[in-house]
């Protein structure tokens, strides 16, 4: 029984615990010392110490062509290319023949991947921010 008891006390902690961790969190670094928290409250400019906040930014690096629609060109060549399907994410391949054609158009799927695919760029980077709390 008194395992059970301990056991629904921790369970109860733990979603006490989750509920409550902020969902949009940010690493502090305050006198060497990491904390980690998304509010500091009653805390004015004037009692708090500058603080250097490590934030991740996560940003879109693709490049706009990537965006682009598919173009098969108006020429008679049949060519195996890919090009790289903002709505559903990937590369895909398609036929282009020949004449006119974007930047959204690759001799091999590797090459795709690399320029617009999955994870190309959207891994963001981290900014340091000197911060007055």
């Amino acid at each position: 029984m008194n395992r059970l008891c301990l056991s629904a006390a921790l369970l109860f902690l733990l979603v006490i615990l989750m509920d409550s961790t902020p969902l949009n969190t940010h690493h502090v670094q305050d006198e060497g010392r990491s904390i980690s928290g998304a509010k500091y409250k009653n805390h004015t400019a004037e009692e708090s110490p500058t603080l250097n906040i490590q934030q991740l930014i996560l940003t879109d690096s693709r490049p706009a062509f990537c965006l682009e629609p598919k173009v098969v060109g108006h020429g008679k060549a049949s060519m195996p290319r890919y090009f790289y399907n903002a709505k559903t994410g990937h590369c895909e391949p398609f036929t282009y023949s020949g004449l006119g054609r974007n930047k959204n158009n690759f001799l091999t799927l590797e090459d795709c991947i690399k320029t617009c695919g999955q994870g190309a760029g959207s891994l963001g980077h981290a900014k340091s921010v000197s911060q007055k709390m």
